[in-house]
């Protein structure tokens, strides 16, 4: 699934692809492609946030199936980030449906 198939979902306002190290391979959107960059570095550095945490849990728990994450959502008041694998996606809260983009993102992230 290319990242233009993502973009046309309700409410999806830029969708990116992006390195281990936060670099933007590509990009689709209404964001400028600076911002796009921001956005790319921040996935990454969630993402990195994210598994460590869970790792944590994981360890201090003793439950299985935690890791690896697939996924995370930051929901704010009018603007959602979605994250899978290395693709991120920023949408507009009054218009998404975070269930259908993060199967899309998942879809995509196997490509």
């Amino acid at each position: 699934m290319s990242l233009k198939r993502i973009l046309v979902l309700d409410g999806v306002v830029a969708v990116c692809r992006f390195q281990d190290d936060g670099t933007i391979l590509e990009g689709a959107g209404q964001l400028p492609a600076e911002l796009q960059a921001r956005l790319a570095h921040f996935a990454q550095w969630y993402r990195r946030m994210v598994s460590g945490n869970i790792d944590l849990f994981s360890l201090f728990s003793q439950i299985r199936g935690w890791t690896p994450a697939k996924g995370w959502v930051v929901h704010g008041s009018g603007m959602t980030v979605c994250n899978v694998a290395n693709l991120v996606a920023l949408v507009d809260n009054r218009e998404a449906r975070v269930n259908e983009i993060m199967a899309a993102l998942e879809e995509a992230s196997h490509q």
